[in-house]
């Protein structure tokens, strides 16, 4: 038995869970050597560091399944030097990367959360695809390109080191943070050097953000405890009253998300003590330290509609949907569909879960729903004059934060479960009280409260007065 193996006995921590923590953790020591030795050396040096060190965590970790990241490395150099500007290169992106991924999730997955060489694949999946994008938007007239693709768009094709530093780079090949090949060339050049130096201001950042990381790993360390999967298919589950059914998996969803938050955050503060992190400057001359946040914990924690959680939960993984998924299909002309068609990508990003899809579903409900409350709100005399006063917003907030958190973890059920097996009998003993709510009462009542609501009267246009011939 090898030391990772004695540890895992040692902590009652799976030996692949065990082997992804360490390796998130290395980035620490890593990022002081980078900042200390290579820094400042010639960008094919640098690329050559992060490659050897980035094989070596994908060996770690997954053994010979190191070849899967070694082929879709070839495959991007490839397309994005041989098929460049083409729309046959995004075709190809998703059937090689995306299809290698949905194939290797066919032989790889289980009944259970599973960490093999597709976690760490998932997240080359969307970088080299979205590398692709970039270089097609990069072959296309300016003038045809959006604002937010001119800032990621890729001019000067990369080369195959560089390609496989981009993917490799261990601040980012298991558990992301999802970055672009322009944000890794600024970060490779140096852009975030204090006139040369490396600025001394990523330290407490740094700190910050693995200490939340600690507290939000520990949480989910205690719920996994405190109230273990299994626990929703006992009878002393099911012999709970309906609310506090619905309120134990209200609790256990969040608890088990601090999951993602613990890793995002302990991999974010590696990346700002690399200067990966590095955000430019804020108004006073400060360094930002905010480049690749995934997770915005003060919003996270007291938001209180479901934008608030779309802008503060998985933020790097939004970020591309938007960018390359979402406003590449303002071709539909239609917003709906366009989300429809983001988030079913998503889910079979994912995998082939039912519960993936289901989430996902009810997260577009979800929204659709808060889309059209605020319409009504708007166009309703007094409503939004009566909810804007000091004394509401307490109730506004108490009623949107039990509102989104009683939604996602019925949800979350499905997601957090894997299988069907495991997640219809609770979900049955919730009476798909998610998908009544979303899919057949809001859509009813929304339709009434159409009707039957006073509307604002429009406001009438000034007439010009008439010109005298």
């Amino acid at each position: 038995m090898g030391l990772v193996g004695t540890l895992s006995e040692a902590t009652n921590a799976s030996e692949d869970a065990l082997r992804l923590l360490l390796s998130v953790l290395v980035g620490y020591p890593l990022a002081v050597l980078h900042r200390t030795v290579f820094y400042n050396k010639p960008a094919q040096i640098q690329h050559l560091f992060f490659v050897i060190v980035g094989i070596s965590i994908w060996y770690f970790n997954c053994g010979n399944a190191v070849i899967h990241a070694l082929l879709s490395i070839l495959a991007a150099y490839f397309i994005t030097n041989f098929m460049a500007g083409t729309d046959a290169s995004v075709y190809a992106a998703h059937i090689v990367f995306l299809g290698h991924l949905l194939v290797g999730y066919w032989f790889a997955e289980t009944d259970s959360y599973d960490i093999t060489w597709t976690t760490p694949f998932c997240i080359m999946t969307l970088r080299f695809i979205g590398l692709v994008m970039d270089v097609y938007d990069g072959q296309q007239k300016p003038e045809n390109l959006k604002a937010d693709q001119k800032i990621t768009a890729i001019t000067d094709k990369p080369g195959l080191l560089e390609i496989a530093a981009f993917g490799l780079f261990f601040q980012g090949t298991l558990v992301g943070p999802q970055f672009t090949l322009a944000k890794f060339r600024s970060f490779v050049g140096g852009d975030w050097l204090d006139n040369g130096t490396t600025p001394q201001s990523a330290f407490l950042p740094s700190i910050g953000r693995f200490l939340a990381g600690c507290t939000y790993m520990v949480f989910n360390q205690w719920g996994q405890v405190w109230i273990p999967d299994a626990f929703f298919n006992s009878d002393a589950f099911f012999n709970l009253s309906f609310f506090w059914r619905w309120t134990w998996v209200t609790i256990w969803f969040r608890l088990t998300m601090y999951r993602y938050c613990s890793i995002w955050l302990i991999t974010e503060g590696a990346s700002i003590l690399s200067g990966l992190g590095h955000n430019g400057k804020d108004a006073e001359g400060n360094d930002k330290w905010d480049g690749v946040r995934d997770l915005h914990i003060i919003k996270w924690e007291t938001g209180h509609d479901y934008q608030s959680v779309v802008e503060s939960f998985n933020c790097g993984t939004n970020t591309f949907a938007k960018n390359h998924i979402h406003r590449r299909l303002r071709w539909l002309n239609n917003k709906l569909a366009s989300h429809v068609l983001t988030l079913g990508y998503l889910a079979i990003w994912h995998g082939y879960h039912l519960g993936y899809f289901l989430l996902f579903g009810i997260e577009l409900a979800c929204v659709q729903a808060q889309t059209q409350l605020y319409g009504l709100i708007a166009r309703t005399p007094g409503w939004s004059e009566a909810i804007s006063q000091p004394i509401a917003r307490p109730f506004i907030w108490i009623f949107g934060k039990l509102t989104i958190s009683y939604s996602m973890g019925f949800a979350f059920l499905m997601f957090g479960l894997i299988k069907t097996k495991y997640w219809i009998a609770p979900v049955q003993s919730l009476y798909f009280i998610g998908f009544i709510i979303y899919f057949v009462a809001w859509p009813a009542l929304y339709h009434v409260l159409l009707q039957v609501l006073p509307r604002k009267p429009k406001a009438e246009k000034p007439v010009e007065p008439k010109k005298e011939l």
